[in-house]
């Protein structure tokens, strides 16, 4: 019987898990390690294949995600696509379909999940002890919270994984060298933000460079009720490079992104060319950390959202696959209250559905990721052949990366 669950991680994940357990009229304490303030940094998240699975949330949650959107005026539309440039020409090398997608601004749509969730800030998690039936979590500050089950939603560089693989590299976070990610958000003058946003296909625009950079240049927080000189749109830049960590700061990155910007064509030079000086870029990594299978410890403690599979941005999947763990976490819970499975069994169940679906995924957005800043496999990348269909439904298109 689960009568409680334990949620560690107060992110987009652990607060839709809060709010899809709300909606069941399940009991959970939820526990992040931050604190309440809302965090300065922000980045566009896109719901497409997923995008029904929106329903997890109450009624009326979900009639208020329209507040959370990029463009909050923006009306749902049958398709929404990826304009692939050339960063050197302009060339749409292709359009890439994503179905009725939205794109929330991850500051905004976790400020509004957040809103009736009763988190318990600042509480980093020590250690998991076993109980008889159950899990407890101790924190740091010495308080303890006891459950039936854990679920883990506490970000790519989890927590409740470390502590499932006993603190070994099998569960770490790796980032990938080579590879430069700047990924932040600009304001510009009046004129400069309605010319970018006039020139932008206003959903999601991409470019590849034959210097191997990778960029985007994408609305970020534009409302009707904004000035244009406060309009906010996202800037993710990859380039080929390295970093030493004692070489880092936001002015390194400023004159590297500076750099980078250049041989592009606009709107994507102009995007760069008008950042200010003193412009703040905060250090970034490439990383992943592939699905593994994990000893549940008798159906107690879980993973799910980037804890569980923690992949690149390259194919936007990462809130698409998080919906679909919360979506059979509720399910499964569900089922064990009715006693149609016991809570071993579902957890049985969830990973032997977790580990093929979040190890592909990372596998294949890591290809794409390689490809982008490749100029030779450009004309081959994963993405121009399937798009972002996710590989659990379609798999035979393209050949999966090896493990």
């Amino acid at each position: 019987m689960v009568q409680k669950v334990i949620i560690i991680g107060s992110g987009v994940a652990g607060l839709s898990l809060a709010h899809g357990l709300t909606k069941q009229g399940i009991e959970y304490e939820i526990f992040d390690k931050r604190g309440p303030a809302t965090p300065q940094r922000d980045w566009g998240i896109t719901v497409h294949w997923a995008v029904e699975y929106l329903s997890l949330y109450p009624d009326d949650m979900g009639k208020r995600l329209r507040t959370a959107q990029v463009v909050e005026s923006k009306e749902k539309k049958p398709a929404e696509f990826v304009l692939f440039h050339n960063g050197e020409t302009g060339e749409i090398i292709k359009e890439i379909p994503l179905g009725p997608a939205r794109r929330f601004s991850h500051r905004k749509i976790r400020a509004l999940l957040a809103e009736g969730i009763p988190v318990q800030y600042n509480k980093s998690l020590e250690t998991i002890n076993e109980l008889h039936n159950g899990v407890e979590a101790i924190f740091t500050d010495g308080t303890k919270a006891c459950g039936d089950i854990l679920i883990g939603c506490d970000g790519s560089r989890s927590s409740t994984r470390n502590f499932l693989f006993n603190g070994t590299e099998d569960g770490e976070w790796k980032p990938l060298p080579g590879l430069i990610l700047n990924n932040f958000w600009m304001t510009y003058e009046t004129e400069q933000a309605k010319t970018l946003l006039k020139q932008l296909g206003g959903f999601l625009d991409i470019a590849c460079h034959p210097t191997g950079t990778y960029y985007g240049l994408i609305p970020l927080d534009i409302s009707d009720d904004k000035k244009p000189e406060e309009w906010k749109f996202q800037v993710f830049m990859g380039v080929r490079s390295d970093i030493k960590p004692e070489d880092d700061s936001p002015e390194k990155r400023f004159e590297i992104v500076k750099a980078a910007g250049k041989p592009f064509i606009d709107p994507f030079r102009s995007g760069i060319e008008w950042m200010p000086e003193g412009t703040y870029i905060s250090p970034d990594r490439y990383g992943t950390w592939e699905t593994r299978r994990w000893d549940h410890r008798g159906g107690r403690i879980l993973l799910a959202g980037d804890s569980a599979h923690s992949m690149t941005a390259h194919r936007a999947q990462g809130l698409n696959h998080s919906l679909q763990d919360i979506l059979n976490v509720i399910k499964g819970i569900k089922r064990v209250r009715e006693g149609e499975l016991t809570r071993e069994e579902f957890a049985n169940e969830y990973i032997d559905e977790v580990v093929p679906r979040g190890s592909e995924e990372v596998r294949m957005s890591l290809e794409q990721g390689m490809a982008v800043h490749n100029w030779e496999r450009v004309a081959t990348m994963p993405i121009l052949k399937i798009g972002t269909t996710p590989l659990h439904m379609e798999q035979d298109i393209v050949p999966l990366p090896a493990a």
